[in-house]
């Protein structure tokens, strides 16, 4: 976190949350993760941070302390009878079906009676497939084993097109590219020696069917993320219809539930023409990253990314809170798409 958010979370962390619930728009609360863990998990180390069980832990007891948990049916009830969220509540969301959301999320949650979405993307449930961004964590790793290797930078940088590559070159496009495809990425393995099925069958990244069926037994919601998690901004608005629509196919055949469908990277640049569209569906509700935004025209929910261990929830969510007064004071805290 660079030196102007230090400031600014703790400059609002001194502020009452007593005070900041009058300031701010009443409503729901959307924090997201991706995953929970105490390990160094190589498939996500280099993609973003995640906290670990004791820091989740912690911001979940501030969140109950401070907030109501409630269920995506507990929204559902309050937008069709109030056209509103519920206010002072919190409800969390989970992507991409890591295998953690079974063996620490989901226990955790359930011993503090907290509701809860996993977005799953259906390509890689049962460690069918490894996501091609895990791919390009895995790949980091096995450069910065040995950054020094000239020869080594020079294949990767073949491989990425870059001119005059280093090693801090490559990670950078890596890490800002969302357009790279599994065979490219699986040449590159191959050539380094590298085999992804290997990681695949031994750490099993992800969840199973029996496991989303365990969870969504014990009461927790099963929701998608499209079917293999692209870029929505790299593909056609066919493409973007299909990847929503088959994903939550899938798993309201998988489970027998309301679909419940989060956008996978940003939504930021999706057109009214696609909601347009896809209110149309039997989806109940999207969601989107855009903190806390209002958009309910469009079935559409703003979530926030809590999962940076370099700030605890109960600084960062007054910071929120602050921004969020600030937008509805300026009629900045709505999304409106061309």
């Amino acid at each position: 976190m660079n030196l102007a958010k230090d400031i600014y979370y703790t400059a609002c962390s001194a502020l009452p949350m007593r005070l900041l619930k009058k300031l701010a728009p009443p409503t729901t609360l959307l924090p997201y993760h991706h995953t929970v863990s105490d390990e160094n998990l190589l498939h996500i180390k280099h993609l973003y941070s995640y906290k670990n069980i004791s820091e989740f832990n912690n911001d979940l007891d501030y969140l109950l302390q401070h907030f109501k948990a409630i269920s995506p049916q507990d929204i559902l009830d309050s937008i069709n009878k109030y056209n509103k969220l519920p206010a002072n509540s919190f409800l969390l969301s989970f992507d991409d079906g890591f295998k953690e959301v079974f063996h620490i999320i989901a226990p955790i949650l359930e011993a503090k009676g907290i509701p809860a979405i996993f977005f799953i993307n259906p390509a890689f449930i049962d460690n069918k497939e490894l996501f091609y961004r895990c791919k390009t964590s895995l790949l980091i790793n096995e450069l910065l084993k040995n950054k020094h290797d000239k020869a080594l930078i020079r294949l990767y940088g073949n491989e990425l097109g870059l001119k005059n590559p280093t090693t801090d070159k490559i990670i950078y496009t890596f890490k800002s590219s969302k357009s790279f495809t599994n065979n490219s990425l699986d040449i590159l393995a191959g050539k380094i020696s590298y085999s992804f099925n290997d990681y695949l069958v031994k750490h099993l990244p992800f969840v199973t069917t029996e496991q989303l069926k365990s969870l969504h037994e014990k009461g927790f919601t099963i929701g998608a993320h499209s079917w293999d998690h692209p870029s929505y901004d790299d593909i056609s608005h066919s493409q973007q219809i299909e990847q929503t629509v088959s994903s939550c196919a899938y798993v309201k055949t998988q489970f027998n539930v309301r679909k419940y469908f989060s956008f996978p990277y940003s939504d930021a640049n999706l057109t009214q023409k696609l909601f347009d569209e896809l209110v149309k569906t039997d989806v109940e509700l999207f969601f989107g990253i855009q903190n806390q935004k209002e958009e309910l025209q469009n079935k559409m929910l703003h979530r926030f990314n809590a999962e940076r261990p370099e700030i605890p929830l109960n600084k960062q969510l007054k910071g929120l809170m602050t921004m969020m007064a600030y937008q509805k004071l300026n009629n900045k805290n709505k999304v409106i798409r061309n």
